[in-house]
């Protein structure tokens, strides 16, 4: 049996993990400087099983309006309930440091990452057309928000 994921706040220290589970679970995942600033200057969560990275989500926060940057599950694990424990996760705690509302954009092809917004609360607030590249295409990105805390009775 293996040990219960546990949420962690991550640093730095966490870079080389959060890069080795993006690369191997995200087909868009972010560029090592990216995790690198995000580490350092926002407000990123993992779960931790044992020693493995399960999961990460990064937040940044201005004033008291938080935006979900990037959430990543390991592809081998989808499907278990680490999406919603990570994210439900990671908005109590950027709510305890003054987080009142949190923004998202999410690929209008994620699915099950859409379902999962609207079943904790989110609603879809528009569009922003051609966002996110796809190969040679682009792909819009649905604009999401909740206020804080979430509701998920």
């Amino acid at each position: 049996m293996t040990a219960a994921a546990h949420l962690v706040e991550l640093t730095t220290a966490d870079a080389a993990a959060c890069i080795a589970l993006s690369r191997s679970s995200d087909p868009h995942p972010w560029k090592d400087d990216i995790w690198r600033r995000s580490l350092r200057d926002d407000y990123c969560f993992g779960l931790y099983s044992g020693s493995a990275l399960q999961g990460i989500a990064a937040f940044s926060l201005v004033l008291d309006e938080a935006s979900l940057l990037n959430i990543v599950v390991d592809r081998q694990l989808r499907g278990r309930g680490l999406g919603r424990q990570l994210l439900c996760g990671g908005l109590e705690w950027i709510q305890q440091i003054g987080a009142q509302r949190c923004l998202l954009e999410v690929r209008a092809s994620n699915r099950a990452a859409r379902a999962l917004y609207l079943c904790l609360g989110f609603h879809e607030d528009g569009l922003r057309k051609n966002y996110y590249p796809l190969g040679s295409e682009r792909e819009d990105a649905v604009l999401m928000s909740a206020d804080l805390p979430l509701h998920t009775g």
